[in-house]
């Protein structure tokens, strides 16, 4: 019953959203299952393709050619496996949640993939980036605070789309954008928190919700109203 009840609820926040943008909403639900179809597939590839990068690109900092080659092998085991966890959460996230709304892009939060697909050889990320602080605690403390704030304070999109809504003249409408963007931020939230020290795609495709923060367009609501 209550799955029942929760797909009468997105079946309904969906058509009254695609009804309304259909031109903008459809084509990025398209792109998103296809995207997402193809890490979910193709995520175990990273396993043998970051072994391969770490091996050819070794370790910076140690001299000794062998022992660089080595130990960049052992750290492409687990960023292999790493990014194989996590574009198998994204791109499930991508496929089975395609109806969602998501971030507009995820720069400068999480640790990046190296290129869009897991079979292109792109730029490896240096995890021993002499500056850490900026290029690796920054980036996956920001992930882990979006996506705890995403999932427990996403029912700030209900009240923030109705009023806004209500004041474009379409409460109903405005409700519905706001359950639709509260499931989507549940959604997102989880899966940054489940990989919050593994990498994201930089880029994201489909409908993106129209505030960084469950909470931001609530905070622009107030700042008009003053």
């Amino acid at each position: 019953m209550k799955k029942l009840l929760l797909g009468t609820i997105l079946s309904g926040v969906l058509a009254l959203n695609v009804t309304a943008a259909n031109k903008e909403i459809l084509p990025g639900m398209k792109d998103k299952a296809i995207n997402g179809a193809i890490n979910l597939v193709t995520g175990i590839v990273e396993v043998p393709m970051q072994i391969s990068k770490g091996y050819t690109n070794g370790v910076g900092f140690i001299k000794n050619e062998a022992g660089s080659k080595t130990v960049g092998t052992i750290i492409g085991v687990f960023s292999g496996f790493g990014n194989f966890a996590s574009r198998t959460v994204w791109g499930g996230i991508e496929l089975f949640g395609f109806w969602s709304a998501n971030p507009e892009n995820n720069k400068g939060v999480g640790l990046p993939f190296d290129a869009k697909y897991s079979w292109e050889w792109g730029k490896q990320y240096d995890m021993f980036d002499p500056n850490f602080t900026d290029a690796t605690l920054k980036p996956v403390g920001r992930k882990l605070f979006r996506g705890l704030a995403n999932t427990f304070a996403g029912i700030c999109e209900i009240p923030a789309q109705t009023i806004k809504g209500s004041n474009e003249g379409d409460v109903v409408k405005g409700f519905g954008k706001g359950v639709w963007f509260f499931f989507s931020r549940n959604i997102y939230g989880m899966g940054d928190v489940l990989t919050c020290i593994a990498s994201t795609p930089v880029e994201q495709p489909g409908y993106a919700w129209t505030g960084e923060y469950p909470w931001s367009d609530l905070e622009n609501i107030s700042n008009i109203d003053k």
